[in-house]
């Protein structure tokens, strides 16, 4: 029961964002929620033998479409938090174009948004990890017991993926009628 609870939350949370970003944030993030369908769609098919997925609705082998919902709602979140936290600490109005320093706070985001996603879809029984493939061996991260190699892998992706959404938010914005910012 629990398992169907959190997959119908998968498809809820993404027309739930975005109704709470436009109205609170007064920001539409319909670019950034396909952009990181796209990079969890990538992410999903490229590592599929490394776990296990416990959910219903697979849009490929055991891959549930939801964790794809999912992807595109986190990549949303760390955009967000890690633009909010950039803005603060360096006291801008907006990202500055080149500024590299970006990425610092984009793997803030991926320890405080990401990571904490992954450890709930472990903990909950979502997916499981297929040691006997990914061979992690650099012990657990204290208190949660996840792998370090997702906590370093979350960090990784977090170099290139909010980047990339950034990238390509706009130009989907402007295909999703009624999206403009």
């Amino acid at each position: 029961m629990t398992l169907t609870l959190f997959e119908i939350w998968m498809y809820v949370q993404i027309p739930l964002v975005w109704f709470l970003f436009r109205r609170f944030a007064g920001r539409n993030v319909a670019g950034e929620m396909i952009a990181g369908a796209m990079i969890g769609i990538f992410n999903e098919f490229a590592t599929e033998p490394l776990w296990d997925y416990h959910l219903r609705l697979n849009f490929y082998k055991d891959i549930p479409l939801g964790i794809i919902f999912s992807w595109a709602i986190m990549f949303t979140l760390v955009v967000y938090v890690s633009e909010r936290l950039y803005c603060f600490f360096r006291k801008r109005t907006a990202v500055q174009p080149g500024d590299k320093t970006i990425f610092i706070f984009d793997l803030v985001a991926a320890v405080v948004i990401a990571f904490p996603i992954e450890t709930l879809g472990v903990k909950a029984g979502i997916w499981t990890y297929r040691y006997d493939r990914l061979n992690w061996d650099w012990g657990m991260v204290p208190v949660v017991q996840m792998p370090w190699e997702a906590l370093f892998g979350y960090c990784l992706l977090m170099l290139v993926g909010p980047g990339f959404v950034r990238a390509w938010e706009k130009s989907f914005d402007e295909v999703v009628p009624g999206a403009g910012k």
